[in-house]
């Protein structure tokens, strides 16, 4: 399965528009090559990968296409000048992988819809180093951070592990402005984009309550994407659920298990602000408390434009509560399990920290379709008990010994066995 996926995105590296005005001597081809490579091996940097060119070249030729080994400038040169938009039209060819594998079908809640958790992060800081699309936060001591951020759209479920990167995009000073950009305005761009990325979903989005909004929720619409949004307090419609409450007009509905009591309280047809008051929204709560103890565990609020009944309020529950996956399944696991987001892998003058934060997540999506459709890696990963050791055994062996394809490797870990090295003399 992965090496299915890494040639479907050296076919799509081949067809990004080459804008070097200078310096070609390597194609672009197998610049962007390489810095996949570079997220999909877990290297910590660019010398660390490049230091070990002379050893590990017949295995990127094998494994990854790559043809020629440009030093660390060249790479950075190169990938600094690719227009970032075309890097996120390469998540729609693993993503058909999906869709052709019945993954996307396995995966659909509340009837048919596929959930999409978008959220924004961090990747890029610094006091020092700047570029025209940093954004700066001025601090009340003359100093000036320079940072970018992006927003994220991943495809998550409320029971399943694992999660699919669909699209990301840059929060980042954009071209003719001064002012830093901000979540809400990379929103109305990566809407489109993930209608783009999966143009037969029924989906359903959910966001924190920083996006309960007209504006926002109205580009939704025009994507035909339903939304799960947290609320926040002192809002129209919680001025307006606060009211029902008094009247005793919420609907509720309560259900436990061996462990929790969860109870449920909804509405539907609510106004969602005062300035459009032609626009309703619907409501639900839920809070959870330990069985034994009483403690709460879990109280938060939320929005939806999807009609609220007694049977399908708990998996509403569920939906909305799978979009921290993003968080944990996605972000943590990008900045802490060995990729190396945030990272500065190279900061550029035009897009290379924005492209390489988007290789970062191609690296991701591969990685989570073959945890979740290839039995060699499930097997393989588990042998090593953690994915550090998994992904560290991987390096090992793509440094040590030939290597046909990825796939090959995988196995060569299940089968547990020592390289045959050469004789002692």
């Amino acid at each position: 399965m992965i090496d299915k996926l890494i040639k479907l995105l050296r076919i799509g590296f081949a067809k990004v528009t080459d804008t070097r005005s200078s310096n070609k001597s390597f194609k672009l081809v197998d610049l962007l090559s390489i810095g996949f490579a570079i997220f999909s091996l877990k290297d910590s940097s660019i010398s660390s990968f490049t230091e070990q060119y002379s050893v590990r070249a017949e295995n990127l030729k094998r494994i990854y296409g790559i043809e020629a080994l440009p030093g660390e400038t060249a790479l950075r040169e190169g990938l600094d000048a690719v227009d970032s938009r075309e890097l996120q039209g390469l998540f729609k060819a693993p993503l058909e992988v999906l869709q052709t594998k019945g993954v996307l079908a396995e995966r659909k809640v509340l009837g048919n819809y596929s959930v999409v958790s978008i959220d924004g992060t961090g990747h890029y800081c610094s006091g020092k180093k700047e570029c025209p699309k940093c954004m700066v936060k001025n601090h009340r001591n003359g100093t000036k951070t320079y940072y970018h951020q992006l927003l994220g759209a991943v495809l998550v479920h409320p029971e399943q592990s694992t999660v699919f990167p669909v699209t990301c995009e840059a929060i980042v000073k954009q071209e003719g402005h001064t002012k830093n950009d901000c979540e809400l305005n990379a929103s109305k761009r990566i809407i489109p984009q993930i209608r783009e990325m999966l143009p037969e979903e029924e989906i359903i989005t959910v966001f924190d309550a920083l996006y309960i909004n007209a504006p926002h929720i109205k580009a939704l619409g025009a994507e035909n994407m339903r939304y799960i949004i947290g609320t926040k307090s002192q809002t129209y419609v919680d001025v307006q659920v606060e009211q029902l409450r008094k009247e005793g007009k919420l609907n509720k509905e309560q259900w436990e298990d061996d462990t929790i009591v969860g109870t449920a309280y909804f509405a539907n047809d609510l106004i969602l602000n005062g300035a459009n008051q032609e626009m309703s929204t619907n409501y639900f709560e839920y809070t959870e408390v330990d069985k034994e103890s009483g403690e709460q565990l879990f109280y938060s609020t939320w929005t939806t434009d999807i009609v609220i009944i007694s049977e399908n309020i708990k998996e509403l529950v569920a939906v909305a509560r799978s979009r921290w996956k993003i968080e944990n399944e996605t972000f943590n696991t990008l900045k802490n399990q060995g990729y190396h987001l945030e990272h500065n892998y190279g900061h550029g003058k035009k897009n290379l920290a924005t492209n390489f934060a988007i290789l970062t997540f191609l690296a991701f999506l591969v990685d989570q379709i073959t945890q979740h459709l290839c039995p060699e890696f499930q097997k393989a990963k588990d042998s090593c008990k953690t994915f550090k050791a998994f992904w560290e055994k991987v390096r090992y062996i793509v440094y040590l010994l030939p290597a046909k394809s990825m796939k090959a490797i995988y196995r060569f870990i299940n089968r547990r066995r020592q390289a045959d090295m050469p004789a002692l003399e």
